[in-house]
């Protein structure tokens, strides 16, 4: 018998019940993508300094308006207990949700909202070069990592996929000691 929990069968929204409107902004949100090609002299080159950054600066009324509203609000939370907070944002964050699902479902290690991120990313875009299959072999580097999620969302992908490449990669990270991460949820050691 196996050991993963089946989740239990939950109401889904039907897309019937969301006006025509609604799912257009939908589709459009997630047919969102850029495609990025070499210069024609397949040459990047960056444009010469004294090209950029050369209008005055522009102050956006709109934008700083916005700003001050939100830290008005921000400041109004400083005194809410932060247990309280942290179960108040859960509650209303109705992607969280997502995650749990993810990690039950497909059995993903080190599962956050950046690995289903990546994966998504994995699936929607042909990130991994050709000549990893002909010659066998990947390497990836993965800056700014911690706790190692992009990682975990790539290995999973591979051994999922059954690539058959040897995988190499290499990653660093501003400071993985933050007390933001995890000691028991990071990857330890940061290249293979």
């Amino acid at each position: 018998m196996s050991k993963c929990r089946k989740t239990p069968v939950q109401q889904l929204a039907s897309p019937m019940s969301f006006s025509p409107d609604v799912l257009a902004d939908i589709f459009e949100l997630f047919a969102k993508n850029f495609s990025y090609g070499k210069p024609l002299n397949n040459e990047w080159q960056l444009p010469d300094p004294s090209e950029i950054f050369t209008c005055d600066h522009t102050e956006f009324n709109a934008f700083l308006d916005l700003k001050n509203s939100l830290n008005e609000v921000k400041n109004l939370l400083s005194d809410k207990k932060l247990d309280e907070w942290h179960e108040h944002t859960a509650f209303t964050n109705k992607a969280g949700k997502i995650i749990s699902h993810v990690r039950k479902s497909v059995n993903a290690e080190l599962c956050t909202q950046a690995w289903c991120k990546f994966h998504e990313i994995l699936c929607s875009f042909p990130l991994i070069p050709q000549e990893a299959f002909q010659n066998g072999k990947l390497n990836s580097l993965h800056l700014c990592e911690a706790p190692g999620a992009f990682i975990a969302s790539l290995n999973h992908y591979l051994k999922s996929h059954r690539f058959p490449c040897d995988w190499s990669w290499v990653a660093n990270t501003l400071n993985p000691y933050h007390e933001a991460n995890d000691d028991l949820m990071m990857i330890s050691e940061f290249s293979n």
